[in-house]
């Protein structure tokens, strides 16, 4: 089909205005093939339209904007649909920081920049993705900035109302089977585990070395007045002999057990995963939860593990899709930017995945995706000059490979 036939099926899947669709087949259509920096100036010079054209569509809150929950949806069951991908997923959700100069961009404020590893001034990303389980295939579906004016409320809470919200609306998607809601250690919050688990998900995240957990207690009880004893003493990380050894390699050592957390007041499955030097020593550990205390310890890990492929969308986002180059202030146009970049790559994954026939195997290298797309946007160019646009498709079943000149895989 290619990449312009699976933009024009993710386009019909979406009930859409006609300047809607219009605009959006061109602005995608040339998305991946613009060298440099992806702003609107940028964009306008290899589209069909202006500069000004494009920030008005981006600053649109009216009803005539652009539905981008609808299109990131329609983009992920159109690749579950054609069976690229199973429909067992996972919902990461995590935070990027990006650089933004000026001084009066909507949110500006101090964020945790972890390439720099320090607080940085800036604008903040808030990405909720779905992970495919079987083979990690990700799909970008929400996002959304940080505020920080002074009626905002606090970050947590704002995590929150947005895990609210696109729990809500996976409800419209009932092919869609959501095993688990995962995050890093950041999201460890009591705010986070109730939204999550009021919604009838487990979440799977990341606790600190000072979690407050306690040991529950599986002893006979004394024949005594009062209560039966709860808790057997806290959990003490340097002392694990209560927990269940899973599994030991010469390097790991995987340990579990169902303990008591203290501040969320509810039971929860704990793993330890500990790192071993040659001679046996523990020379550090992490410690990972789920909500779910039945679910296995193999299990946890494995989902946790899965979450890394949001920092790969991020990667991508700002290296060849042009996230930290947008040139708009207000919120609204700057969510507008970062839905266009997130379904910019939905379709180059949905491209990728249907050229290997599935997720098996797949290498996705958006680097030379964007070079072929820039090879074949020039190659059009010149041949309609010429007058040869109908021989196009010729180009692709060539020896020399034409379209892959300068692919780095090729």
């Amino acid at each position: 089909m290619g990449l312009a036939g699976i933009l024009q099926h993710v386009l019909q899947a979406v009930e859409l205005r006609k300047t809607q669709r219009n605009f959006l087949a061109v602005i995608l259509g040339i998305f991946l093939a613009v060298p440099g920096r992806l702003n609107a100036l940028n964009l306008s010079r290899y589209a069909s339209c202006s500069d000004r054209t494009i920030r008005r569509w981006l600053h649109r809150d009216d009803e005539g904007a652009v539905p981008w929950w609808s299109l990131q949806m329609a983009a992920v069951t159109t690749a579950m649909q054609s069976g690229l991908i199973s429909p067992l997923c996972i919902l990461a959700i995590d935070a990027s920081f990006h650089r933004k100069s000026g001084k009066k961009t909507a949110n500006l404020g101090s964020f945790w920049n972890g390439c720099a590893t320090r607080v940085e001034r800036g604008i903040e990303h808030s990405c909720c993705a779905l992970i495919e389980v079987q083979h990690r295939q990700i799909f970008p579906i929400h996002a959304r900035q940080t505020r920080t004016d002074p009626q905002a409320p606090g970050r947590m809470e704002q995590i929150t109302d947005q895990l609210e919200e696109v729990l809500l609306n996976l409800r419209a998607h009932p092919q869609i089977e959501l095993a688990a809601i995962v995050a890093d250690g950041d999201y460890a919050n009591i705010s986070v585990v109730e939204t999550v688990t009021g919604h009838g998900f487990p979440l799977v995240s990341k606790l600190p070395r000072n979690a407050n957990l306690k040991s529950l207690y599986a002893g006979e009880h004394v024949k005594r007045r009062g209560r039966k004893k709860t808790f057997d003493g806290k959990v003490d990380f340097h002392d694990l002999r209560r927990f269940e050894l899973v599994c030991e390699t010469p390097t790991q050592r995987l340990l579990t057990q169902v303990v008591w957390g203290c501040h969320w007041k509810r039971e929860q499955r704990v793993v330890v995963i500990q790192q071993l030097n040659p001679t046996g020593t523990v020379t550090g550990y992490a410690v990972l939860f789920s909500t779910a205390v039945t679910m296995p310890a193999h299990e946890v890990v494995a989902l946790y593990q899965s979450r890394f492929e949001i920092e790969l969308v991020f990667r991508d986002e700002k290296q060849f899709l042009g996230s930290q180059d947008v040139q708009v202030r207000s919120q609204q146009g700057i969510e507008a930017h970062w839905n266009m970049v997130m379904l910019a790559l939905n379709l180059a994954r949905l491209e990728a995945l249907q050229t290997a026939g599935g997720g098996q195997g797949l290498v996705f290298s958006l680097e030379d995706m964007k070079r072929r797309a820039y090879n074949a946007l020039l190659a059009q160019v010149i041949l309609s000059n010429l007058g040869l646009e109908a021989r196009f498709e010729e180009l692709g079943s060539l020896p020399s490979r034409p379209l892959d000149f300068g692919l780095k895989a090729a």
